[in-house]
């Protein structure tokens, strides 16, 4: 995507305060128009002491002048000042909302490719690194070009030669800054890279810090830390590198300028064809065209930086939301069927295989078998967070892609068995509660209580148990028996939930292996015959 696209969807954000920021714009050009002025009328000053055209109450009055000048500048910069920062942090506030907003609206095949940290980097540094352009450049940059502009207009009407000299030279500087440009493009792109690796090295090794420590890997993974952190240290000191070439080239033009402008300058004041006033206003002219020069590579500098964010934010933009029909599911429903089914995570390892099951409402299922069997795959395809290879699943005869998926899952209450923590606070009044909850099987005693409260048609436990003892997860056993009109889903390694009445499924290797209630598999004595004597053998010894 090219600068121009990025810089179009930036200032989209921008448009609610394009009042504001007009203001700020007015406010610019005002305090560049009295920067413009204070040189002019210094020129005016000195010429009319040498032609012995100043009296002593002139030059007062040209001293007041120049103060008010002043005094102007320092208003009108501090308002522009302030509007620029309180509506970049808007903007910012705005851009964070519609970037999140569109995240968590993607689908789950997204966050399967992408780690948490580089996510949240892209949420919180690439959107800051946003806030520099807004507040610095945006408006800023236009005030700098005009000041440029009309430091070059004026110098040609004191002097055409040392007008055209210096349109020269900025010519010459403009050209190498557009060949800095993509060096420094390239370096700020690997910056945000190395950051957002480092984030996300972080964020995993803290969460896993008890396994670390566990298997004894702390060095292990303090080696892979310090290649990450080596990697950031060299891009950012190629940062410094690139950057500490580009201004003191600058700051030597600008000093090379002014020895030119001297040279020549004084050479015409010889010779009677510029005065004094006139040179030293070129002089002051000269600061004020490098001074904003020198800004605009800092600008710049900025400029790219957000620029190499924003590619990173558009990574995340383009990417389609998550498909949703607009059919209602209201939870009445009289059969919900797979036909045919072929999945894949990756298009190459099918996790189910031609598989077809039909799940009548108020039935309850118990899915078991070995990891990778295909067990919580069938709930993510119900879900909708994956769709299907080949395949249909339809509700009542109706493909499932035609429902609005929110509608959908609205209809479920789905207890899994990572129990995040905001899933324990319901609501804002018990945020009190969350010191109280201490161990994971505390958090997922809380989250089964919100779960089973809440109202639903289909209810999925996925080995949401595994960390309660036996007396617990008899309870919730027994509050299964009372949901006899509601349809529900276990997925178990543990067998404990079966009920009598339940139709269990045996799955491998993405197939349904056996099919049928508790007493009839028993007596089949085949696969789940054996799975369930290791299983009881287990808790017997």
């Amino acid at each position: 995507m090219n600068d121009k696209s990025i810089i179009l969807w930036l200032t989209r954000f921008a448009k609610p305060y394009i009042l504001w920021l007009s203001v700020a714009f007015l406010s610019m050009i005002i305090v560049a128009y009295f920067e413009l002025l204070i040189p002019y009328k210094i020129k005016e000053v000195v010429d009319g002491i040498l032609l012995g055209e100043m009296n002593q109450e002139l030059i007062e009055e040209n001293a007041y002048a120049i103060l008010g000048f002043i005094i102007l500048i320092f208003i009108f910069s501090s308002l522009f000042s302030y509007i620029l920062n309180i509506s970049g942090q808007k903007i910012m506030f705005n851009i964070r909302q519609s970037l999140f907003g569109h995240i968590i609206k993607l689908p789950q095949s997204y966050f399967d490719s992408n780690d948490v940290g580089r996510i949240t980097t892209r949420v919180t540094n690439d959107i800051n690194a946003l806030n520099e352009f807004y507040t610095n450049v945006l408006v800023q940059f236009s005030k700098d070009l005009l000041v440029v502009i009309g430091v070059v207009f004026l110098i040609i009407s004191f002097n055409p030669l040392l007008g055209l000299i210096i349109l020269g030279i900025n010519i010459i500087v403009i050209i190498l800054a557009l060949l800095y440009r993509e060096r420094l493009r390239r370096v700020y792109s690997k910056l945000r890279r190395t950051i957002s690796q480092l984030n996300s090295f972080i964020n995993e090794s803290i969460r896993g810090i008890s396994l670390l420590k566990l298997y004894n890997k702390e060095d292990l993974n303090y080696k892979r830390f310090s290649f990450y952190s080596t990697e950031n240290y060299t891009a950012n000191m190629d940062q410094m590198y690139t950057f500490a070439m580009f201004r003191p080239f600058i700051e030597f033009t600008t000093v090379f300028t002014a020895g030119v402008i001297i040279w020549i300058g004084s050479y015409q004041v010889i010779k009677m064809s510029m005065t004094i006033g006139e040179l030293l206003a070129v002089l002051f002219y000269l600061r004020m065209m490098f001074k904003p020069i020198l800004d605009l590579a800092d600008k710049y500098n900025i400029l790219q930086s957000a620029l190499a964010a924003s590619e990173n934010l558009f990574n995340i933009v383009k990417v389609e939301s998550e498909s949703s029909g607009e059919k209602i599911f209201d939870g009445n429903f009289k059969s919900l069927v797979f036909e045919n089914i072929c999945f894949s995570y990756d298009d190459k390892d099918w996790v189910l295989k031609d598989f077809n099951l039909e799940i009548r409402k108020g039935e309850s299922f118990v899915l078991i078998g070995s990891t990778g069997s295909g067990k919580t795959t069938i709930l993510n395809l119900i879900l909708g967070f994956y769709k299907p290879q080949k395949g249909k699943i339809l509700i009542d005869g109706v493909p499932l892609e035609s429902f609005n998926m929110q509608s959908i899952r609205n209809n479920f209450s789905v207890i899994m068995q990572d129990t995040p923590l905001f899933n324990n606070v319901p609501n804002k009044d018990d945020f009190h509660n969350i010191q109280d909850l201490k161990s994971i099987g505390e958090k997922q005693i809380s989250n089964i209580k919100m779960m089973m409260n809440r109202p639903f048609q289909i209810i999925v436990l996925d080995e949401a148990t595994s960390n309660l003892d036996l007396d617990l997860e008899k309870d919730v056993k027994d509050y299964l028996n009372k949901i006899r009109d509601k349809t529900s889903i276990v997925i178990a390694h543990r067998l404990n939930l079966i009920k009598d009445n339940d139709i269990i499924i045996l799955l491998k290797d993405g197939k349904i292996q056996e099919k049928g209630v508790h007493s009839e598999l028993i007596e089949k004595k085949g696969d789940y015959f054996k799975v369930f004597g290791l299983n009881q053998d287990f808790f017997k010894n």
